[in-house]
């Protein structure tokens, strides 16, 4: 019984390699081989297959995905890197209110890569953990959204701010009530630094917990489906994680209005 299209694209490692490899373009025999590092009997059979399921075709000696493979391919290296976001960490999302995530954004979860997930040491739980701050301190640009309060924020924001990196924030209405209630001086000192600004935005428009993004990683914190929030970060150093970040951070900011005195 001939295998199924879909049997074809997600059944064997190989294939999805060979695919995937192929997305980047045109590619011989050698290259192949090569790349993916099989040997040239095991990889023909796979390239026969997708042949056979016209997924690839080939021209003098290149064979490139077909015009089905260039749609389908595509939405498969989607699927996968989805899959394995929530396979790297189960147990961390299924207890997250992803609804907190605008819904383009959730589409595109895969981008997160390769991330890990750090946590403050009990002695520090109002804090970012020590390898953001660190990361933080090495960033020339750096990108924070939050909705929720952190009391480490007034400090760290005037220190980054105050060695020269250029730093934007996007907070809540309620995040921003209790730092010009609380730290009132503070944020006055913080918007007359060079290279600072500050935008809010309407409570209900911002569900995550917070996000940061820099040139250099971006970190991610939601709160619990219970509605509870412990301070942690989902921290990714890819270039893709990088640019979900930093569209992230834009869609909050594009919504948000700016602050330029208190």
């Amino acid at each position: 019984m001939d295998s199924s299209l879909l049997d074809v694209l997600f059944l064997s490692e190989k294939r999805k390699n060979l695919l995937l490899l192929l997305l980047n373009g045109p590619k011989n025999i050698e290259e192949i081989k090569n790349t993916l590092d099989v040997r040239s009997s095991p990889i023909m059979t796979q390239i026969k297959i997708l042949m056979k399921q016209d997924l690839i075709v080939e021209n003098n000696r290149l064979y490139k995905l077909s015009s089905i493979g260039e749609i389908l391919v595509p939405k498969m290296k989607t699927i996968l890197e989805t899959f394995n976001v929530f396979d790297k960490n189960h147990d961390y999302w299924i207890n997250q209110d992803m609804t907190s995530i605008p819904p383009e954004f959730l589409d595109e979860i895969g981008n997160l890569g390769n991330y890990i997930e750090v946590n403050p040491d009990r002695n520090h739980v109002f804090e970012y953990p020590k390898e953001v701050v660190k990361h933080l301190s090495e960033s020339e640009k750096v990108r924070i959204s939050s909705s929720f309060f952190l009391p480490i924020y007034p400090s760290l924001c005037i220190e980054l701010a105050a060695k020269g990196t250029d730093i934007t924030l996007v907070f809540t209405e309620y995040v921003y009530d209790r730092m010009l209630n609380d730290y009132k001086k503070e944020l006055e000192h913080f918007l007359n630094l060079k290279h600072t600004k500050l935008y809010v935005c309407n409570n209900n428009n911002m569900k995550i917990a917070s996000s940061i993004v820099t040139e250099k990683f971006m970190a991610l914190s939601l709160f619990c489906n219970s509605g509870i929030y412990y301070n942690h970060n989902l921290v990714s150093f890819d270039e893709s994680a990088l640019k979900w970040g930093k569209n992230l951070f834009n869609h909050y900011k594009g919504i948000a209005r700016p602050i330029t005195k208190v």
